[in-house]
């Protein structure tokens, strides 16, 4: 990582829907991002839950793809003998 992408990566700066907001710390901008862009409504957040994700995260993915080649394997080996 060069020293600017470094030091864009660790600024303090809200980037949630161009909000561009400066906080000294990490902690400022966390409460921030929670007070601020986070909904906390117990009815949002229930419906959010119940709506299917229309991505899948890549450890997801990779957990899925392990278990199915190891089961793979082990059959495969188990029917070579």
């Amino acid at each position: 990582m060069t020293g600017i992408a470094a030091a864009s990566f660790f600024s303090n700066s809200c980037r949630f829907g161009g909000c561009g907001l400066q906080f000294e710390t990490l902690a400022e901008l966390i409460v921030h991002i929670e007070d601020n862009h986070i909904d906390t409504d117990p009815r949002v957040l229930e419906k959010q839950e119940q709506q299917q994700p229309t991505y899948l995260a890549l450890s997801y993915i990779n957990r899925r793809f392990v278990r199915l080649s190891t089961i793979w394997f082990v059959i495969n080996i188990h029917h070579s003998f």
